[in-house]
């Protein structure tokens, strides 16, 4: 099993000293985010300072043209010297048009668009062709006209990973993709009889076997002797995530459909730590893995055999630095002690 690592936003320092300490700790890989700001430049330095590899987690996929996006890829597969996975999620309806301005057009048929765009933008790379073809979809018409390649001899092949929360776009991730992040508020009931259906199902669409396609579970871990505590540390992130509009339908499935629409509607006024109270600690239960450090072993080696890699996160939504920290220490006591 490889395992990954978020790697926090920071000085050039504090990246360079958390990227040494995930490599020597055993970590795989080191993951940046987009939230406010776009994942390359951390990256970046995390590449030059180690040997890991690095992975956009996720990059927004709407907010940049599809042609920026390859070539930020390209550049960091060559700063990286091929260790570079391109990650790329839709992220939710508010974000894209609250935060960045960006009409949220129907997201299957975009995320389709936007690998292919990049796929063919790479393989120009790769064959260091001197003109790109033009690419006509129903989301986005590029020309490249005039425009002249000047790409970096050593350019490969770059992964490209998709993140979903629900069925059509692990679908998607079948069909198209090289990989499929799971989301970090996954059920271990949606892991197995849902999500890992539908990437199989997207796979047998494209005549591909499911094997070929690279899963990434992303698990949030909450870790005490005090189980209740534990589960308490997790209603943060539950908060977060229900309150978001366009995730409703995931936690209705799971019958959580009410408290979801009463955060909905606390978080347009109020903090998580605020909405903590809205959470019941069975809800926090099902979306992340709570209990003591045997407890939370014993679930990571059940959904262990279903994945290629995995990123375990500490709660950190409504959570101290300090018990973060202690958290992060938990997780990489469980994952590296023999």
């Amino acid at each position: 099993m490889e395992f990954w690592a978020p790697l926090p936003k920071g000085t050039a320092k504090e990246i360079v000293d958390n990227a040494k300490r995930l490599e020597a700790k055993g970590y795989t890989g080191a993951i940046v985010n987009q939230v406010y700001g776009p994942p390359w430049a951390a990256l970046a330095v995390a590449a030059a300072n180690t040997s890991l590899r690095i992975e956009s987690g996720i990059a927004m996929g709407f907010v940049r043209s599809p042609f920026e996006t390859a070539c930020a890829a390209i550049e960091l597969d060559e700063l990286s010297e091929g260790r570079f996975v391109l990650g790329l999620g839709t992220a939710p309806q508010t974000w894209n048009e609250k935060f960045y301005g960006e009409k949220f057009s129907p997201p299957i048929g975009r995320m389709r668009e936007l690998i292919q765009v990049v796929r063919q933008v790479n393989e120009a790379a790769i064959t260091q062709s001197t003109t790109i073809t033009p690419f006509d979809g129903e989301h986005y018409s590029l020309s490249f006209e005039s425009l002249v390649p000047t790409f970096s001899p050593k350019a490969t092949r770059i992964p490209v990973w998709v993140a979903a929360l629900r069925e059509r776009l692990c679908e998607l991730a079948g069909e198209t993709a090289d990989g499929l992040i799971g989301h970090p508020i996954w059920s271990r009931e949606w892991t197995f009889d849902y999500a890992l259906k539908a990437l199989s199902k997207g796979a047998r669409l494209a005549n591909r076997e499911s094997s070929e396609i690279h899963v990434q579970l992303w698990l949030t871990a909450s870790i005490d002797t005090n189980r209740r505590q534990a589960a308490m540390r997790a209603r943060g992130n539950v908060a977060f995530y229900a309150g978001i509009p366009s995730y409703h339908s995931y936690f209705d499935q799971h019958g959580f459909g009410d408290i979801a629409k009463s955060l909905v509607e606390a978080r347009r006024e109020k903090t998580v730590q605020d909405c903590l109270h809205l959470v019941p600690l069975e809800m926090a239960e099902t979306f992340a893995l709570c209990g003591t450090a045997d407890d939370v072993g014993q679930a990571l080696q059940e959904l262990g055999p279903r994945a290629d890699s995995m990123c375990v996160k500490p709660p950190t939504w409504a959570v101290d630095s300090n018990d973060m920290a202690t958290q992060r220490q938990l997780i990489d006591k469980i994952l590296f002690t023999d």
